[in-house]
């Protein structure tokens, strides 16, 4: 039995993973079919705290994993197929079949890009058709005068 299982691979994830190894919980971490989530196809990050310059997205999400697998994580690449809320015992059971229980559960399964629904919008989705972004873009300052 884990202490704490966590779902989810992106910066939410990496950073439960982080604060339940270093408290000695051991925790599970389930990848999914790739670690990193939405920031494994984001080019450049620049809102992100203690990266002044900016950093990419799949550097950032490599620099979490390593750094989750440092202090203990055991991270599993499998995919989630159902969840056990129920009672003091969670189970959350994989696409192997494999069951795991714990004493707490993490969703941290993060955001995914939505397709716009007008006509066409799937078939240009690779080639740049907008689509809506949880992150902020560049930002300019407008001056004022008092």
């Amino acid at each position: 039995m884990h202490d704490v299982i966590i779902i989810g691979s992106g910066p939410a994830g990496y950073t439960a993973a982080l604060y339940a190894a270093r408290a000695q919980l051991a925790p599970v971490v389930f990848e999914g079919t790739s670690f990193g989530g939405a920031l494994m196809t984001t080019t450049e990050v620049e809102n992100y705290p203690g990266f002044r310059g900016g950093i990419m997205g799949p550097e950032l999400m490599d620099q979490m994993r390593e750094q989750a697998l440092r202090f203990g994580a055991d991270l599993r690449m499998e995919v989630v197929e159902s969840v056990s809320l129920e009672g003091a015992v969670k189970s959350v059971t994989t696409s192997e079949g494999d069951t795991v229980r714990g004493r707490a559960v993490i969703l941290a399964m993060g955001a995914a890009a939505r397709y716009l629904g007008c006509p066409g919008s799937r078939s240009c989705w690779v080639v740049g058709c907008p689509r809506v972004r949880p992150v902020m873009g560049s930002f300019s300052r407008i001056k004022t005068s008092r």
